[in-house]
């Protein structure tokens, strides 16, 4: 199936009453008048009609109530009418011809958005159009959808747009939305490989977050050896289990356990125990003592250290103002100013003693290498005693530990207890508790190990379809790279033919090596250059949306509509020679073609060969007698 839409009429009210209407053809329709006599009011009339976000309507177009027009699509013949407002106007269709639509009332119409709405349960007029036309739908960025105004933004030249852009003009636009409109018009399948983009990000978002889950949860897993699987913790829980029973029956046959025997025995733990904890209170004095001391010596050790430090530094401004003073050369007594005879260098000039400067200095050296050695004893002891301190440390906190536990134990068993049997009952529901305990522990262990093994299994997954889905965009990838070299191949030799045959105006198009569309960049290049003359540039823009019309009609894997609006035909300052040439080129381009098509486009300055030739729309409009019909 080829994409394809042309208009086959259309019909402007003011009220009841008709202010233009006019049939269209396919190939190309001209509509010919002289300047402000609103040729491009007709333009902006289709371009809304068409779905285009348009509300800046001159004077004479915002007084008219509606534009309706009829369709002509792959699939079948609809109607739309579209009042006159903003820019968000829904629209209203009528699946049928234009002439059955004026008998119809409002039932036999479907009313619906320009875009489609959030909740997503009824069509949009895009949805409709394209469905229609035989274009895919095709999302862009923020998982919105490319909708008729962006696709009219190709296939619309208006005269507001400056030459040098391919896009008709927008204030909020992206290099995102360009690319996937032009995908889209040139056979790209963008959708899928855009759906499939989308779809693996969320799936790499959704494996980071099941990832960290999983990190957390093993991170959170016991460093215990056999507690990281779950049939462990079944035989751990069924251990515990068999325990609490057999505590229990023992707490229910207390009188029978505890006889005589038990009795002397418990006295003899009693002693036992006691004196356990005076062993233990002892030791856990005397390491604390053995840490006060060390923490003496540190101290000591610390200051004796700085102190060293400062000498080492006194040490080295002696030496250095001792070699500075040498240096000096007095001519009077620094105390009484009396004028000193001449001496050698060997003697001091104050005192006259004989200096040995290399005596001096190894004295110095000497002392230095001594201060220096003393630090680093004193710091490697320093390091051996904070060793020994951590050491001791680590022994008090296990003793204070187990005496605390010692003196819970005992206070559980002997000072609560008065007789053998209170102890059993008491010893015997401590352990059962414990046990309750654990038993909880492990039930929570198994609930975390039975969320690792989910995690698990939920990443494995989520990396089997990351896999295949990467491999799937790696080939539409591939097919896509394909099918954008073949595409643009064709736009750029239709655009080079076209080119060689305009005007010599402009050197560069007389035999250009090279013809780009650039989509994202919103730019057209010819011979990598693309700022030429405006009437040049009007030239370039035009040839570069009439190349994507007529590459569509060469190429049935093109989902461009095969419409083409053009309102700037000569803007710029067009000379009406080249203008006359342009027309006629278009012509014969058209009358090549293969597939169907249309071309509408607005000249002030008609090739006067042309009348009469069929391909006009309506009259020659003048000022008295402009496009809409004063009513």
């Amino acid at each position: 199936m080829v994409a394809f839409f042309a208009l086959k009429r259309v019909r402007i009210t003011r009220g009841k009453a008709v202010a233009y209407d006019e049939l269209f053809h396919r190939g190309v329709n001209i509509i010919r008048g002289e300047n402000s006599s609103g040729k491009s009011t007709i333009s902006d009339f289709i371009f809304y009609g068409l779905g285009g976000e348009f509300d800046r309507w001159k004077d004479a177009a915002r007084n008219c109530s509606a534009v309706r027009m009829e369709i002509e699509t792959e699939q079948s013949t609809i109607t739309v009418q579209r009042s006159v407002g903003t820019k968000q106007e829904p629209i209203l269709v009528f699946y049928g011809s234009l002439e059955d639509s004026l008998t119809k009332g409002i039932d036999d119409w479907q009313k619906v958005p320009i875009r489609r709405s959030s909740g997503g349960t009824e069509l949009s007029f895009t949805q409709v159009l394209f469905r229609a036309a035989g274009i895919p739908e095709a999302p862009n960025v923020g998982n919105s959808n490319i909708t008729m105004h962006q696709i009219l933004r190709l296939l619309y030249a208006d005269q507001q747009t400056p030459p040098g852009k391919l896009f008709r003009f927008e204030s909020f636009d992206t290099r995102e939305i360009r690319e996937t409109v032009g995908q889209l018009l040139i056979g790209v399948n963008g959708y899928e490989l855009y759906e499939g983009l989308i779809r693996l990000r969320a799936l790499k978002n959704d494996f980071a977050d099941k990832d960290r889950l999983y990190k957390a949860a093993i991170m959170s897993l016991p460093n215990a050896e056999g507690l990281t699987s779950i049939a462990v913790l079944e035989r751990r829980l069924a251990e515990l289990s068999a325990e609490k029973i057999r505590i229990g029956s023992e707490i229910r046959n207390v009188d029978a356990l505890v006889g005589e025997d038990q009795s002397k025995q418990f006295v003899i733990e009693r002693q036992h125990m006691r004196r356990r904890l005076q062993k233990l209170t002892s030791d856990l004095r005397d390491r604390e003592q053995q840490l006060v001391d060390l923490d003496d010596e540190q101290t000591e050790l610390r200051q004796f250290v700085e102190h060293l430090e400062q000498q080492l530094t006194a040490l080295s401004a002696a030496e250095d103002l001792s070699t500075k003073l040498g240096s000096i050369e007095f001519q009077y007594c620094p105390a009484c100013l009396k004028p000193l005879d001449d001496t050698d260098a060997q003697h001091c000039i104050v005192c006259n003693e004989v200096v040995d400067e290399e005596k001096t200095r190894s004295r110095y050296f000497e002392l230095r290498v001594d201060n220096e050695l003393q630090i680093r004893e004193s710091r490697q002891l320093l390091a051996s005693k904070a060793a020994e301190v951590d050491k001791l440390n680590n022994e008090t906190r296990a003793f204070r530990r187990e005496y605390s536990s010692g003196i819970a134990e005992f206070s559980s068993r002997y000072d609560v207890s008065n007789s053998p049997r209170e102890s059993f009952l008491a010893e015997r529901y401590k352990l059962l508790g414990s046990l309750e305990r654990e038993a909880a522990y492990m039930e929570e262990l198994r609930a975390t190990l039975q969320r690792i093994d989910e995690l698990s299994a939920e990443r494995a997954r989520l990396n089997d379809d990351i896999v295949a889905l990467e491999a799937r965009i790696k080939r539409l990838t591939a097919l896509s790279t394909a099918r954008v070299a073949k595409a643009m191949n064709l736009v750029s030799l239709i655009g080079k033919r076209i080119l060689k045959k305009d005007l010599q105006r402009e050197d560069t198009f007389e035999n250009p090596a090279t013809f780009t569309v650039n989509f994202g960049d919103d730019a057209m290049l010819v011979d990598g250059k693309m700022n030429f003359a405006e009437s040049s540039n009007v030239v370039l823009k035009n040839t570069s949306i009439v190349s994507l019309l007529l590459a569509a009609c060469f190429d049935a894997d093109f989902w461009h509509p095969k419409f083409l609006l053009m309102d700037n035909i000569e803007d710029k300052g067009m000379e009406q020679d080249r203008s006359h040439n342009y027309q006629n080129l278009l012509i014969e381009e058209s009358a090549n073609a293969k597939f169907p098509h249309q071309i509408i486009f607005t000249t002030s300055m008609l090739d006067p060969k042309l009348e009469g030739s069929g391909l006009t729309v309506g009259p020659k409009y003048t000022r008295d007698n402009k496009t809409l019909a004063e009513i």
